[in-house]
């Protein structure tokens, strides 16, 4: 099968300050502030507005959950005739830096006053709102404290107590580390908590925080927006209003959802229009200073060592890389970062890594692993594009698509567009695609069409077939589990008793019966097929076969007991055991690595993936 790939033509050269079209209103991706440790940020443009919003993130994986909330509420506000400014701080996101640095909280508030300074600088706003989420809403009202052009501040479900948050990351951690069963990580110095750190300085730090014992108000005018579920935040604007603060209190419905996985988030549209509302009828503030300078805003970036925590270095020399934010694709709605060595030789034939998706979340990938790989990478030659597929992330979607759509019709087609582009801007040799969950899918699927691949790399898939309408309740992985589940009790006598008394759970049960006989017709029809030369539909082992035969290099790294390697064996059958040479399995890890050392371990095996490809 030859390569069409379904996308309009490259520009020969990336878009300086590319946009992202909200609405009326295009967004500006850029890197701004000091060299070598850039911070990354989206302005949406407004020409009416003389008041500016910045808007700042919550902590960790608050901050993945509602990244697109954040795109809401930005757009939102450009809509309304109000230059809004979303932007990753210090360590985070995006920008350069990771948090396993010390002195975390300074660095935090210093992002914010540079990120304030150039929106006031791009936008020719004279006054300033700052608004924020969870640990955001906090930041931004320290910051506000320190600044004579903030007319107001958007405090959502703000933590008021830093010591009480910290106690909290604590307790997340524990609770998941008792789940597996791993003891002894809370008494670590660093904390990491789903996934992100934060080094003892910045836990000290925070601790420290209480807005209740601030002495003065942050700003003449705030919103606070509370969860209406489980308010935590009216002793604070009663504070607020003995200052002699202006203060709009509300508890507020739609924190819990927006919270949720990233494929399950839902925007708060009546908290959204609430703060909109408001920021509509705040009035400028007239002790209007002047905006510091701020570093000019440029769509690429030079990021100076260290790339990695500590716990994660090696031992070679520590080289800085380039950052790229691009446009491709089909009406340029596909978004990604390019990270490529400095001062990378052009034309060149350096092997490219494509990170695609891991299921809703954007392109920094789950506990920002894919931010970390891309820059490990760069470092050792490689050119890598974390991308976001069309409708995830800052992705525009295509016309009558759904926002989220993880199992998308048109991922084939942004696949072979990321392929194409990194194929004529920059001049790769091979080409490898890789992701964690639905992204080792949309790899594979890639493989199987025979696009112009070196190596597909699959982490965790948890399908080979998904079929518009399956259900994300209960899909196919779960039923191989459930397989092998019940053929592991079926002479047990305590399951038996379960199953008399009725405490079995029925339509789970005659699921698995059905799959399971379908399972053993279907199976000998299916390896009949195969040998007759007509295989049937959905055929992982012919699917297996096809990605061989085009020479392309196929690997799998899977956690220990990841539901998808059941999949792998159940579906893939012989042609499956075959390739045992090419799955690689990290022990203790969950299904995203969550765990800075199970992290670590992929990393290495991907590095060892790489490495053999490239030699070989």
């Amino acid at each position: 099968m030859s390569f069409a790939p379904a996308t309009t033509a490259v520009p020969g050269n990336d878009p300086t300050l590319s946009v992202w079209r909200a609405g009326s209103h295009e967004a500006r991706p850029f890197y701004f502030g000091h060299r070598g440790r850039p911070l990354f940020g989206w302005l949406h443009p407004s020409p009416e507005g003389s008041i500016g919003m910045l808007i700042c993130n919550p902590f960790g994986d608050e901050a993945v959950r509602t990244h697109r909330t954040v795109q809401h509420f930005a757009a939102n506000a450009s809509a309304a005739g109000i230059p809004a400014f979303r932007f990753d701080y210090d360590g985070t996101g995006d920008s350069a830096g990771h948090d396993a640095e010390p002195d975390r909280l300074a660095q935090w508030l210093s992002s914010i006053h540079l990120a304030a300074d150039t929106l006031r600088r791009l936008s020719g706003v004279t006054s300033l709102c700052l608004a924020g989420i969870r640990l955001g809403a906090t930041l931004a009202t320290l910051a506000a404290r320190e600044r004579a052009d903030v007319a107001g501040v958007i405090a959502i479900a703000p933590v008021v107590s830093g010591k009480a948050y910290v106690r909290e990351l604590r307790l997340l951690r524990r609770a998941m580390d008792s789940k597996r069963n791993i003891a002894g990580s809370d008494t670590d110095k660093t904390l990491e908590s789903a996934g992100f750190l934060l080094s003892e300085s910045t836990q000290a730090a925070l601790s420290a925080v209480d807005l209740l014992a601030q002495p003065d108000r942050p700003a003449p005018r705030l919103l606070i927006l509370d969860r209406a579920e489980m308010p935590s935040a009216d002793k604070w604007s009663l504070k607020l209003r003995d200052l002699e603060a202006r203060v709009e209190y509300s508890p507020v419905k739609g924190y819990a959802e927006m919270m949720l996985d990233s494929h399950e988030s839902i925007v708060p549209n009546e908290l959204l229009e609430a703060a909109s509302r408001w920021l509509q009828e705040l009035p400028p503030n007239t002790a209007i200073d002047r905006p510091r300078e701020a570093a000019p805003a440029t769509d690429s970036a030079v990021i100076a060592p260290p790339v990695l925590p500590d716990a994660m270095s090696d031992d070679s020399a520590p080289v800085a890389v380039e950052e790229h934010a691009v446009r491709f694709g089909d009406s340029n709605r596909l978004f990604g970062i390019v990270t490529v060595p400095e001062n990378r030789a052009a034309p060149g034939k350096s092997d490219a890594v494509l990170l695609l998706n891991a299921g809703a979340v954007h392109h920094i990938g789950p506990s920002r692993m894919y931010v970390t790989l891309a820059r490990y990478l760069a470092q050792r030659g490689y050119v890598v594009l974390r991308m976001d597929m069309a409708s995830i992330g800052d992705s525009r979607p295509y016309p009558g698509q759904p926002e989220i759509d993880v199992y998308s019709p048109y991922a084939l087609k942004d696949v072979a567009s990321a392929i194409e582009y990194l194929q004529k801007r920059w001049h790769v040799g091979a080409i490898t695609s890789t992701g964690v969950c639905s992204g080792a899918y949309h790899s594979f699927k890639a493989a199987v069409a025979r696009y112009p691949l070196g190596q597909v790399i699959l982490i965790n898939p948890l399908t080979f077939f998904w079929k518009a309408g399956m259900s994300l309740q209960y899909p196919e992985y779960r039923v191989a589990q459930d397989m092998r589940r019940y053929r592991k009790t079926m002479l047990n006598l305590t399951a038996w008793r379960k199953l008399l008394a009725g405490r079995v759970n029925m339509a789970n049960l005659a699921r698995v019966v059905t799959s399971g006989i379908r399972s053993r017709i279907m199976g000998p029809l299916r390896t009949l097929a195969r040998t007759v030369g007509r295989p049937m539909e959905d055929d992982l082992p012919t699917e297996l076969r096809a990605v061989l035969a085009a020479s392309i290099d196929l690997q799998f790294v899977f956690s220990m007991g990841d539901p998808g390697l059941a999949l792998l064996q159940s579906q893939g059958g012989a042609t499956a055991r075959s390739l045992q040479n090419r799955v690689a399995l990290i022990e203790d890890a969950n299904h995203t690595f969550t765990d800075l050392p199970t992290r670590r371990r992929l990393l290495q095996v991907l590095v060892e993936k790489l490495a053999a490809a490239r030699a070989g």
